[in-house]
């Protein structure tokens, strides 16, 4: 069943990198949107052609929302976003998904991401730092071809450092020469290193098809219920 239609504007269509455009947008009708953190919207991108986006923004304020857009596959929905400019109208409907934060949800997380897979994670995250609800155990493993395809490097870092309990785990799979020092493989290949057990713990993993399985098979390893893994498929 089609969701309500929300009418709004472009405030600021940055380009993060060459390929990941992020979007930030402002209700006009109706003025507010309601939504979980972690959940999606659809855009109409052409004539009878919809495309899925996870809002990376907390729900604390319902006025605004921002979408992460990557623009590499070149496909209608790619060309949408090249070309919206601040001011330009954009429709969407919404909110969509069950990739959210429930109150039965363990208070220990695994947070699991690749490239704009992070885009609902980070709204997690955020929604957690508006509610002051950070003082639990979260482990954010989030993996990425390239140095610049690290959305919200910085910002994770940073917050690393004022929650001693959250710690962020970035790794690149096909680094520059030079260009980083950190942990490098994929996420699967440090899973274990930092999880000796995941018991006990929710699981929220975004990202490609044998990604999701690959860390699932290993959580599981690892002592996790399989129920309390939860899978949001992109790309």
């Amino acid at each position: 069943m089609a969701k309500e239609t929300y009418r709004a504007r472009v405030l600021a269509n940055r380009l993060d990198t060459a390929k990941i455009h992020e979007l930030d947008v402002e209700l006009v009708e109706p003025a507010e949107f309601r939504f979980k953190a972690g959940q999606f919207v659809t855009v109409p991108v052409a004539e009878k052609t919809l495309r899925s986006y996870s809002i990376a923004s907390a729900p604390v304020d319902p006025r605004r929302l921002l979408l992460i857009v990557d623009v590499a596959p070149d496909g209608p929905g790619s060309r949408y976003f090249q070309e919206l400019r601040a001011g330009d109208p954009i429709c969407f409907q919404g909110p969509y998904g069950a990739f959210c934060l429930r109150d039965d949800t363990d208070r220990d997380l695994i947070l699991v991401a690749t490239g704009t897979g992070i885009a609902p994670v980070r709204g997690m995250l955020r929604d957690l730092c508006e509610r002051g609800d950070m003082d639990r155990d979260i482990a954010l493993f989030f993996g990425c071809r390239h140095r610049e395809d690290l959305i919200f490097h910085e910002e994770f870092e940073a917050l690393a450092g004022r929650h001693p309990r959250f710690a962020y785990h970035p790794t690149l799979s096909q680094p520059a020469a030079g260009s980083w020092d950190g942990m490098t493989g994929r996420v699967t290949a440090h899973l274990a290193h930092y999880l000796p057990s995941a018991a006990g713990r929710t699981a929220f993993v975004c990202g490609s098809k044998s990604m999701l399985k690959d860390v699932s098979d290993i959580l599981v390893g690892l002592g996790m219920d399989k129920k309390k893994i939860k899978k949001e498929q992109f790309f």
